[in-house]
């Protein structure tokens, strides 16, 4: 399946690059520290501030394990490439949603994704995917990393739950889906760029795809 899932995702394809990025948006504690209380009953505040502190400390090490990629071509030499057209995921990925003003849709962003991640495993320091926001300059901003993994992969390991990182379950995608790929679990971790739905949202209300035309 992990061959069968790069294929899908096209990630043997190395792109050029199309710019680096210059300084990203910090992350603030506060968005740092959001407890999602999966693992501590609610009115447990001694497990729900254990559980914080330890999801600020996995951030962290996403933070620091990922910061040589602001730019693409280092994340391309990493092995991390967006997917050729005309498959969905090569496009700037936003909420599928009906608004008046189409750009201002709550986003994700463009996916560079690294196939040889494409496992089973979740491992904080090895996000299968980056995800950059195109900017009005053409230039494209590193602004959060996805943790992916096929479901056929995790149900090869046995009966289990769904995949946790950061003390958050991973959303499930079942298929058919938008990006024609087989169901899989993902998570996003917006350690780049503020989000004030939350951390470890999948969309990001400050984040657009409005300039996805300029890189292409």
């Amino acid at each position: 399946m992990r061959a069968a899932a790069a294929v899908a995702l096209g990630a043997t394809a190395l792109l050029p690059a199309v710019g680096t990025v210059a300084g990203a948006a910090a992350l603030t504690p506060d968005q740092g520290s959001v407890t999602h209380r999966t693992s501590a009953a609610v009115g447990d505040d001694h497990a729900s501030h254990s559980h914080g502190h330890g999801q600020f400390r996995g951030l962290s090490a996403a933070r620091a394990a990922t910061a040589q990629f602001h730019g693409v071509g280092t994340a391309e030499a990493a092995g991390y490439s967006r997917l050729p057209a005309p498959a969905p995921l090569h496009e700037c990925i936003d909420a599928d949603v009906d608004l008046d003003d189409q750009d201002d849709k709550p986003a994700m962003g463009i996916h560079w994704v690294n196939g040889a991640l494409l496992d089973g495993t979740v491992d904080v320091s090895k996000p299968e995917v980056l995800v950059y926001e195109p900017k009005r300059n053409g230039q494209l901003e590193l602004v959060a990393l996805e943790y992916v993994v096929f479901e056929a992969d995790w149900g090869a390991h046995g009966t289990r739950p769904a995949p946790q990182l950061f003390g958050q379950t991973f959303m499930y995608v079942a298929a058919p889906n938008r990006y024609d790929l087989p169901a899989f679990y993902a998570l996003h971790a917006w350690v780049w760029k503020n989000n004030p739905d939350g951390v470890l949202a999948a969309m990001n209300p400050w984040a657009t795809c409005r300039y996805a035309a300029k890189v292409g």
